[in-house]
């Protein structure tokens, strides 16, 4: 009977009765309370399953709200990017506008000095054939008055400054123009969108970032328009962009970025590649995972690609994949479908 008994009953018995047999009376009773411990035992093993259980869904459910949080700052914060780069766009446009007309009024009217130059000139060059003394004079004061204004050098040189000038305000208002399509595309609403255009508007924002660590090719294919949340996936471009010029500066060379866009089976595929740093293999796996980040505190996040995750594969119905060998580089792959089917993911 001892042998059957609970390990807590049996060890209770062995102490009160210790080599003497349990009176026949008493084994009803010690067999009920035997079944009393092993039902507590099976009570216990079901609060404690339950209780991992809850805990475990309570860990993913605060999971599942500190990433929505983390969600919604981001998307407050690209909100608030967007208005403000419209703001500074529209305030930018209009200075810009009537800097530009006032260069080529400039342009024009250097034209018609140059004109009445060579008229001068050539009525110096038949006044001196049969000077007079007066004339002479005159003709001593003029050509003086030229070298120590040196009117020759500076007209030469407005050409020159007009012309830098004009190259720089127009690509003052290319950036202008990238800033308000980067800004005006909705976080939430589904339209037809140029992703090729999305690209080339998020490198020329990003550009102060990009132009001293990489150079940058384009090979965008002829795609057609797609139906997405456009401000989204600029979010999306922009941030794997930053992260691959992040890569390339920590390396020793200026880098090279790649960007491809193609269509195929229904679907449009973006491809961000670089040759910075790469990914290690016991990385790669978490790279999508919330706040996992292999950047020194204070450095990042480790959002960002989890909500380009969301957004492309929750949120688009699309992919996202990552191919990296460390010291090599990293090279991203965004597959979105043409056509959007359905609500907007929350």
């Amino acid at each position: 009977m001892m042998d059957k008994l609970h390990r807590l009953l049996k060890r209770q018995l062995e102490s009160c009765f210790a080599n003497m047999d349990v009176p026949e009376e008493l084994q009803p009773f010690i067999l009920a309370v035997n079944q009393a411990y092993i039902n507590q035992d099976k009570d216990r093993e079901l609060l404690e399953r339950s209780i991992d259980i809850s805990s475990k869904e309570y860990n993913e459910n605060m999971e599942k709200i500190r990433m929505l949080q983390s969600q919604l700052v981001q998307q407050e914060k690209m909100a608030g990017i967007g208005q403000l780069s419209a703001g500074i766009a529209h305030e930018i446009n209009n200075p810009l506008g009537y800097t530009q007309s006032n260069l080529d009024t400039l342009k024009k009217y250097l034209v018609k000095i140059k004109g009445f130059l060579d008229t001068l000139k050539n009525i110096e060059d038949i006044l001196k054939t049969e000077p007079t003394e007066e004339v002479r004079n005159l003709l001593e004061i003029i050509e003086t008055s030229q070298k120590k204004n040196k009117i020759n050098i500076i007209i030469d040189d407005i050409d020159d400054i007009i012309g830098e000038s004009i190259i720089g305000l127009n690509k003052i208002e290319k950036i202008v123009k990238c800033l308000l399509g980067f800004a005006r595309s909705s976080a939430s609403e589904f339209e037809d969108y140029d992703l090729n255009k999305g690209i080339i508007d998020t490198l020329a924002v990003a550009d102060n970032e990009i132009k001293y660590f990489a150079t940058v090719v384009e090979e965008l294919g002829d795609i057609p328009y797609i139906e997405v949340a456009g401000s989204s996936i600029n979010q999306v471009l922009l941030n794997l962009i930053i992260n691959a010029v992040h890569a390339i500066k920590e390396t020793s060379h200026k880098g090279l970025l790649t960007l491809k866009t193609f269509e195929e089976n229904d679907s449009v595929y973006c491809s961000i590649a670089d040759n910075g740093s790469g990914i290690s293999k016991e990385n790669i796996d978490n790279i999508f995972t919330p706040f996992f980040t292999t950047k020194p505190v204070g450095m990042g996040t480790g959002l960002g690609l989890s909500i380009a995750y969301d957004i492309i594969v929750n949120k688009h119905a699309g992919a996202i994949k990552i191919e990296s060998e460390e010291g090599k580089g990293t090279t991203f792959i965004i597959r979105l479908p043409i056509h959007h089917k359905g609500e907007v993911a929350k």
